[in-house]
């Protein structure tokens, strides 16, 4: 789920229907409006109608496109960009033009680029995985940005190169993350059924391991920088989990909820909320938030900081990797709830949070603890692009993946009771006696 990606000469972002990128090379900024294809299908069917007789009248506007996550290539001339509406987008950072577009059969929701940045690797709603290839589509040089490209939208559009996808593999649950090992030998993925399953890549129907032990969706996974070994997750029963993710060993746990007690009710407030809203909402969502996302960051093989993001709750959670032990150090309350984190390059957190006027924060961990940079060029970069900011809503909304809870127990042992009740009573005259049976008359 990532929404804000730190390359060596930019940084993307993901701003509702759109992604902004500050180049670093020409200190400029970048907006890329990612094509609606809903539109772009519902405009093609329209036009079949009316060749076909069928004149209707105006085409229903679709919702605006949203921007699920953002991955740059390794080498960094390439830059992914998974939509709402069912579309991957790949552009050429050197120019900032847009090389080509996959359409998907599902919603995407996570993508991630192989080391050797050849192939885009795409896990859908449905619990797919696909592969496309990008180096079929080399960068140009002397290629015009995508505004300054001649024809219309349709036109452009039309250009674009389509590639076939490759199924990679399948869970039977929605994914939610992926990530592939620095050597490309294992692919790693999570779902809403709580698995964490790691298999050989390209031959995925090979599994390796699963490393099972959280209770709820898992919402990310991701390899240790430096540390191949090991991986880290985090789900919707609040833990955050280190794992030898070969031998689907868990090495160390970490429960949000011994840290979010003075924080909870801000949770506790949405969830009374919600219960006034709908009952059906008491059966499955918990009475403590879940662990939506993380950034890792490492000084060292052994020493990785990690901040964590709470859902409903306005704070950072800081966290660090010893080895195989993980502990929590300090927590950074916040004036409004963080969408997402990242670590820049030099080890500033950069923060994007929901605030009109001021969405970007930058800080520094001191002595454990963060601090904030009042004078930082991407303090000024968010108030200066904040209308960019504040379009759209963020990402998926976490309460979807709560399953619903029934107590068949309880409604067994009232049942229970109440046979027994009966019983007693026709036995002491006070009802009729009910024969039970196939052929009782």
């Amino acid at each position: 789920m990532g929404r804000i990606e730190v390359a060596q000469n930019f940084i993307a972002f993901c701003c509702g229907n759109n992604v902004l990128v500050y180049d670093g090379r020409n200190s400029e900024t970048q907006i890329l409006n990612v094509p609606n294809m809903e539109e772009k299908h519902a405009a093609e069917k329209h036009t079949t109608k009316e060749t076909n007789g069928n004149n209707t009248s105006s085409i229903a506007s679709s919702n605006e496109t949203q921007i699920m996550s953002v991955r740059a290539s390794p080498d960094g001339h390439y830059l992914a960009v998974a939509s709402e509406t069912k579309a991957v987008t790949v552009w050429c950072t050197r120019t900032w033009a847009l090389l080509y577009t996959h359409d998907l059969v599902k919603r995407p929701m996570a993508i991630v680029i192989t080391s050797d940045s050849s192939t885009l690797l795409v896990a859908d709603k449905s619990g797919d995985v696909y592969n496309f290839p990008l180096k079929g589509c080399q960068p140009q040089d002397d290629q015009p940005s995508l505004s300054k490209q001649k024809g219309n939208k349709e036109e452009r559009m039309k250009t674009l190169v389509k590639v076939t996808p490759k199924p990679l593999l399948g869970h039977l649950s929605m994914l939610l993350d992926l990530t592939i090992t620095e050597d490309s030998k294992y692919i790693i993925t999570c779902d809403r059924d709580e698995k964490i399953r790691v298999s050989h890549y390209p031959n995925s129907y090979n599994i390796e391991a699963f490393c099972l032990g959280h209770r709820e969706f898992v919402t990310q996974v991701d390899l240790l920088p430096k540390n191949n070994q090991l991986i880290l997750s985090c789900s919707g029963d609040g833990t955050l989990r280190l794992w030898n993710y070969l031998k689907g060993e868990c090495l160390a746990c970490s429960d949000t909820r011994e840290q979010t007690t003075t924080l909870l009710h801000h949770y506790q407030e949405y969830v009374q909320q919600k219960n006034e809203e709908s009952e059906e909402i008491k059966r499955f969502l918990l009475d403590y938030p879940a662990v939506k996302s993380f950034a890792l960051y490492s000084s060292s093989e052994e020493v990785h900081s990690v901040a964590a993001l709470l859902d409903r709750i306005p704070a950072v959670f800081v966290y660090r990797i010893e080895g195989i032990t993980l502990k929590h150090i300090s927590t950074k309350e916040l004036e409004a709830e963080p969408r997402s984190v990242a670590w820049s390059l030099s080890g500033e957190l950069i923060v994007l949070q929901e605030k009109d006027e001021e969405p970007l924060s930058v800080f520094e961990l001191v002595d454990d603890n963060l601090q904030e940079v009042a004078e930082h060029w991407l303090v000024s970069l968010g108030k200066k692009q904040k209308h960019h900011f504040t379009v759209g809503h963020d990402g998926l909304n976490l309460d979807v993946l709560y399953k619903q809870r029934y107590d068949n127990v309880a409604d067994y042992l009232k049942k229970k009771e109440e046979r027994i009740a009966m019983e007693k009573a026709a036995k002491d005259g006070l009802i009729p006696l009910v024969k039970k049976g196939r052929w009782s008359k």
